[in-house]
Formats: C-alpha cells, structure tokens, sequence
C-alpha cells in the first residue's frame, strides 16, 4: 500500500506543492511563537526582566494575542488543507476500491498519503522557523517594549537561540493539525462508492447525515457564547476607571468576534450553498446567464467551495474585527475625554499574516482541484461555449466565492460591532463601531482578483488546445 501511495503523491508533485508551502509558512510561524515563548519563560529572561524592574509576566500579556491569532490560523488553515487535500483524490480512491481494495486499506492509504504532505512541509516550515526566529524574535520583543509604560528602560535581554523543544513542538503540532483535518474527510474517503470511479464523484450521495446536523448544532452554540459574550455585563454600573472599562470594553468585542470566527468557521459548510443560491438568484434577476451556471458549477463544487472560501473568510473576519476593536477603542478614548495615540504595529502584523497564510491556502486549495478545473473547462467547451466565455464564467464564479467570503467575515466583525455599540453607549452615551467599510471593500475586490488570477493560470494552458487534447489530458 506504502509504495501505490508514494506513486499517487510522486505523479503530480507539482499539485502537491502549494500545500506543502501552506503547511511550511503556518508551521513556521508556530515555530517563531514557541521560540518566543520558550525564551521569555526561561529563567534567564526573567532574572533580566527583574533586574531591570520589569514584569516578566507582561511579555507573555503582549504576546497573548498573536499567540491565539497564529494558533487559531494554523487550526483553520491546516484542518481546510487537510480536508482538501482528501477530497482532491477522494476520485483514485474510488478507482482502488472498484479494483477490490477494502474500506480500511482505503482509510489506511489516506492518512499515508496526508501524512506524506503534512511532515514533508511541517519539517520544512520548523527548519525555517530557527532563523526565522533569530530575526522575528527580538524585534517583536522591542516593538511590544511600546507598549510599556517606561518601555524596556535597562533591560538587557539573554542571548537568544533557538530552542530544540520549540523545533519538535512545531513539527508535531504541524503535523497533527493537518492530520486532524484529514480525519472526517478520511471516514467519508473510506465509504466512498466504487461507481464513483466511472459515474464521477457528482453522483448522487443521498441526503444530509448525522454529521451534518451536528455540524449545525455545534456552531449555533458556539454563536450562541459568542452572542452570550456580547450581552454579558450590559446595565451594569460601572466598578472600574474609565480606562479600564475601555480596556475590557476591547478585549469583550475582540473575544467575542474571536469566538465567533470558530462559528462562522464550522457552519461555512452549511451557509456556503445558501449564499450560492442567493447569488445565483441576484444573478439571474440581473439576466445574466454565465453568472448563474458559475454559481451552479461552484455549488456542485461545494467541499471545494467551502475550502476556498472558509480561510478568506477567516482572514477578512479577524482582520476586520481586528481594526474595528482598535478603532473604535481610540474613539471611545477620544469621546470620554482620553484622548491618545494608539500603536497598530501589532495589528498591521496580524493582519499581514492572515492575508498571506489565507491566500495562500486558497492557492494549495485550487491547485489541488486543478484537474477537475480542466475537465470543466473541456466540457463546457465540448458544448459550444467558446474560450473567452469560459474566462468570463470563471471571473463570475470567483466573484460568487469572494462575496461569500466577505459576507462570512461579516458574521464576526458584527458580533463584535454589537459589543463595542452597547457597552460604549454606557461608557460614553453613544454607540460607537469603526467598522472599516472602504477596507472591507477593497479586500473584498483584492479576493475576487487572486482568486479569478489563481483560477485562470489553473485553465489557461487547457483553453489554449483543443478540446480533444484537454479531454485526453484529463
């Protein structure tokens, strides 16, 4: 079974690439944050930290944030590659069982094979991480300084290196998320059907399941904490100083939309197929029939769907609610009298890193789709539609993924607008929410860009051949 998987992920290494350079940037960044930690809680550090009269407990305060924003990147980044990664040979999968291999070895053959791709970039990226950590470190250490009262005053700082712990806690921690991701995708791969291997894998597979249900239960509870979160605290007087409520008036809005990011991430699954019917709806009312098959052929693409669309919707909803909190904390400041200059370093570094990882795993999520992509294109062709149709069905399809995307950030970004608008008319006595629409919709534009570029290079060597050849080809 070992040397028929290594076959599978040998014959299209260059489709295996991009999920190999996903898992490598996430795995890294995990690794720069382990190294992090792992030197500010050594007993050297904190014996500087002391000495200088500092707290060394306020380093891991300033790091919290960018510790929880990079895991809750790697969960959602890696688990979608995961997933992606199954349903991309979910098809030769279905060709073993029509030539008699069992359920188990099918299971077994997928975890090989996801397993292959995730150590391949979870080595790369905990390789990466050692001098990338040599250089990221220090530096975020002096930007979070900034943020201190009297700055680092005297401290001086150990001698940093690289630690073996971090090194192998990135590499497991890689691994195992991307692992986790494969492993219902794996059930499913387990029980597919060998029909599927002649009639494709857009055969009929019956109705919703128990998963399925469960999967809507768990993120409407999770919403619900996300809402409970919102609410809690409100027509309570006031026990702290103004700054302090602010503080927490924050930290509430940005836990709350944290939080909802997970809801939003496990009903994608769910809501992707309504917001595909709704544009396709907007799209036919505006008599545009190339807008309606692009948001049929994305529906019929759903896991594929789903996994392009969930981490830019991630990106753009903890971005947004990023910014929100942070704008609307210095307004709040600004209004009540405390008026001050706010640092968005941090923020701005944040930010980057959701944008690249979440583009990023979109680009591993097309590449792995990439032959689907060029079947499609030769039977659409095969029935009369002619190249420059097919491009322009492509740039509507993207638009349906990227209005998708922006229409799920907006979940979280208004759980937690509802937080800063009902606690700062307590601290002020009006709401206040900076949402950053003119971002929002520039990100929302810079989506449909990557995505119909990614898309296009994908088919473009296909449109220019005959239909014969990219029929063969498949």
């Amino acid at each position: 079974m070992g040397r028929y998987v290594l076959r599978v992920f040998r014959d299209n290494l260059a489709g295996w690439v991009p999920t190999i350079m996903v898992v490598a940037v996430v795995t890294t960044l995990v690794g720069v944050c382990m190294n992090q930690f792992v030197w500010t809680s050594s007993p050297s550090f904190a014996s500087a930290a002391r000495l200088a009269g500092l707290d060394p407990a306020e380093f891991g305060m300033v790091s919290a944030t960018i510790y929880v924003v990079v895991a809750l990147l790697a969960f959602f980044s890696l688990t979608v590659v995961g997933s992606a990664t199954v349903d991309r040979i979910r098809g030769t999968f279905a060709q073993w069982r029509l030539m008699g291999a069992s359920p188990s070895q099918v299971r077994a053959g997928t975890w090989m094979l996801v397993g292959v791709a995730s150590l391949t970039g979870s080595l790369l990226g905990s390789l990466l991480a050692m001098p990338a950590s040599l250089l990221a470190v220090p530096e975020f250490n002096a930007m979070a300084a900034e943020s201190f009262a009297g700055g680092l005053g005297s401290f001086v700082p150990p001698a940093f290196a690289p630690s073996a712990t971090a090194w192998l806690g990135s590499l497991l921690l890689g691994m195992a998320t991307c692992m986790l991701g494969a492993f219902v995708p794996s059930m499913r791969a387990a029980k597919v059907r060998p029909i599927e291997a002649i009639r494709g894998r857009d055969a009929p597979i019956g109705r919703h399941g128990w998963r399925y249900w469960a999967r809507c239960a768990l993120g409407l509870v999770v919403m619900a904490a996300a809402l409970a979160l919102a609410f809690s605290g409100m027509g309570m007087p006031r026990a702290h100083a103004f700054g302090q409520e602010a503080g927490q008036t924050f930290n509430g809005a940005l836990w709350a939309g944290i939080i909802a990011s997970f809801g939003m991430y496990v009903l994608t699954g769910v809501l992707v197929p309504i917001l595909l019917d709704a544009g396709r709806a907007v799209c036919r009312l505006c008599g545009s029939a190339t807008g309606v098959l692009a948001a049929r052929a994305a529906k019929a693409k759903a896991v594929s769907s789903m996994n392009t669309i969930a981490p830019l919707a991630l990106a753009l909803g903890l971005s947004t609610t990023l910014l929100t909190c942070a704008r609307s904390y210095g307004r709040i400041l600004a209004l009540g009298g405390h008026p001050t200059s706010l640092n968005y370093a941090d923020s701005l570094l944040m930010i980057a890193m959701l944008c690249i990882v979440s583009l990023a795993t979109s680009l591993a999520v097309i590449a792995l789709s990439n032959r689907g992509m060029v079947a499609d294109q030769a039977l659409l062709r095969s029935i009369g539609m002619s190249p420059r149709r097919v491009t322009r069905m492509i740039l509507w399809q993207s638009l349906h993924l990227a209005a998708g995307a922006v229409v799920l950030a907006l979940i979280p970004v208004a759980v937690s607008s509802l937080v800063l608008a009902t606690r700062s008319i307590t601290l002020v006595g009006v709401p206040v929410a900076g949402i950053p629409w003119a971002g929002v919709i520039g990100a929302g534009a810079a989506c449909w860009l990557a995505l119909f570029l990614i898309q296009y290079m994908q088919i473009r060597p296909a449109l220019r051949r005959s239909v014969a050849d990219a029929i063969r080809s498949r």
